[in-house]
């Protein structure tokens, strides 16, 4: 009679109090290599990139001046933000959730930003390679 009692209890108290997990909670950064066709590595993200990327995306100097940025050298990261950065600047007005960073192997990177669903922007890449490198534990540049 106990043991049900028991059980009974923890059933109705699991009922009541529900955790919930969310998959959502940790945003990753990819890090891309076209030659393999695949992610090489995926990095939790932090605050430390977050902040390093976002100061690097609020001070953008232009637009990227080459008519076809793709590349199949070199890597691509992909890096979420969260929260979404508001980036107000001559050359680039939105509302940024997501920056890609283009590293060829023979070209100067760029950064790709998408400034709504459907139209991709590209800018000079205005960070710092080593530092990025160091903060992911990935050799980006050759």
């Amino acid at each position: 009679m106990i043991k049900k009692l028991v059980t009974l209890l923890s059933f109705c108290f699991i009922l009541l109090f529900p955790i919930y997990a969310n998959a959502n909670d940790f945003k990753y950064i990819e890090i891309f290599d076209p030659k393999q066709n695949k992610v090489v590595k995926v990095v939790q993200s932090n605050p430390e990139i977050q902040n390093m990327v976002t100061t690097w995306i609020t001070n953008i100097q232009g637009i990227y001046g080459k008519n076809d940025p793709a590349t199949d050298d070199g890597y691509a990261l992909r890096i979420p933000l969260d929260p979404a950065v508001t980036v107000d600047c001559k050359w680039l007005n939105a509302t940024v959730s997501e920056v890609f960073i283009i590293i060829p192997e023979k070209e100067p990177p760029f950064y790709g930003i998408f400034l709504n669903e459907n139209k991709l922007m590209f800018y000079p890449f205005n960070g710092d390679i080593d530092m990025l490198s160091k903060s992911l534990d990935f050799k980006l540049k050759n």
